[in-house]
């Protein structure tokens, strides 16, 4: 079986980190010698390692590392040793500084797995790393190939690009449901209290700014409800100052991070997700498997993997008053417990994690590089 190398440098933990840390897992469950590279002090790191899987301290620090001779070629070495066949990246830190090393290394095969849907610069470097370096690209949408061609189709061979999913372990999900945690009890927040929850990191990505104040717009309708503001992130100083300054202390509750996610989302009515653009978004998808209904922006990244009217509702990405509306509207919806029960069928035919994993061993296997 091939040796693999799983270059993801980002500090904190999101939905490419999960990604990484699971798909390394799986494989190497699979037979595949496995090693997951990061900074020491990422969250990645630290789990990779607790959980009994090789790692490597790659000291990337941003995307100049590559201009380090000692650290390229020290990295280059590494990999000549232990004879790594497969390098995945995720950042572009990591194209940069990977994509060169595993080069002249003369690793077979050389993978960018892309989950953001912002356009690639049309810079020679970048066309030199994606032309002449890496061998294969994953997107995790068709929203995202499309964004990675917008300036490069004129250079970048389309094939190269292959779509796959991110996949949901359902099962893993509901045993990390905690039933003697209780959201309701911590909070106090009564039983008759409907509770909404948005899920992510406060920053400018998620929305945060709309929903805050189509909050205001929906407490003019619906008396009884609280929304769950559960993440860390730049903004948080900042939206908790919005919340006091238009009067919404009442209504909203800034959790901090949580690690009872999905225990969360088996306590909540429904999930509000208002992200101005998204790659493959994990939440989304694990909230479907979860069986609970959502209201999130039709980005063209959701609207590809929700289906309007059917697993929830879609709104206007930075509508206030449209995201009010559909919140509303999810509120009055006796029946919102059918959107979640067709968004669980949909995870479970469309987006199963082994599937996925599938799809990506046939990639690492194929002999037509």
């Amino acid at each position: 079986m091939k040796k693999i190398f799983f270059l993801n440098t980002c500090v904190e933990w999101g939905g490419g980190e999960k990604w990484t840390f699971e798909t390394a897992q799986e494989l190497a469950e699979r037979g595949y010698e496995v090693v997951v590279g990061s900074v020491k002090e990422s969250e990645l790191f630290q789990r990779a390692k607790a959980a009994g899987m090789k790692t490597k301290a790659v000291p990337i620090k941003n995307s100049l590392s590559v201009l380090n001779p000692v650290k390229l070629f020290s990295f280059v070495n590494y990999l000549r040793d232990e004879i790594i066949e497969v390098l995945f990246m995720n950042l572009s830190q990591d194209l940069k500084f990977g994509g060169i090393a595993g080069k002249i290394a003369g690793i077979e095969r050389i993978i960018y797995r892309r989950g953001l849907a912002i356009p690639i610069r049309d810079r020679f470097y970048t066309r030199f790393l994606l032309n002449n370096c890496i061998t294969d690209i994953i997107a995790n949408s068709y929203t995202i190939k499309k964004t990675i061609l917008q300036n490069t189709a004129n250079w970048l061979n389309e094939n190269k690009i292959k779509v796959i999913y991110n996949g949901i372990k359902i099962k893993e999900i509901e045993d990390k449901i905690n039933y003697q945690s209780n959201i309701r009890k911590e909070f106090n927040i009564k039983a008759d209290t409907l509770l909404i929850a948005s899920i992510g990191r406060l920053n400018k990505q998620k929305g945060h700014y709309y929903l805050i104040k189509a909050v205001k717009l929906i407490k003019k309708e619906i008396e009884n409800f609280k929304v769950l503001i559960i993440g860390k992130g730049d903004l948080e100083f900042e939206l908790k100052k919005q919340v006091e300054d238009l009067g919404l202390s009442d209504y909203v509750i800034f959790t901090g991070f949580r690690k009872d996610v999905f225990t969360i989302l088996h306590q909540i009515d429904f999930l509000v997700h208002t992200a101005l653009w998204e790659g493959c978004p994990n939440i989304i998808l694990e909230t479907m498997a979860m069986a609970t209904p959502i209201v999130a922006t039709g980005i063209p990244s959701v609207s590809e993997i929700m289906i309007d009217k059917e697993t929830g509702y879609l709104t206007e990405s930075e509508n206030v008053e449209d995201i009010a509306k559909m919140v509303i509207k999810m509120i009055r919806n006796f029946d919102k417990k059918q959107f979640g029960q067709k968004a669980r069928e949909l995870i479970e035919r469309e987006f199963d994690f082994k599937e996925k994993l599938n799809q990506l061993e046939k990639l690492i296997e194929e002999n037509n590089y």
